[in-house]
């Protein structure tokens, strides 16, 4: 199988143009994670604080 210098600078070109924004991407995904998991857990402890005044 031939391959085309062309072929391989378009796809050299696409990693680069788009390997920064996925992994900007990526890192903020990570960091509203643990932000969701911190608010996870701080609702339930909202709610078993809650529970056990009601009692």
């Amino acid at each position: 199988m031939e391959t085309n210098p062309e072929w391989l600078s378009v796809i050299g070109e696409v990693i680069g143009n788009l390997g920064f924004p996925i992994f900007v991407a990526w890192f903020l995904l990570q960091r509203m994670e643990n932000k969701l998991d911190e608010l996870v857990k701080a609702i339930q402890d909202l709610n078993h604080v809650f529970n056990n005044t009601s009692r």
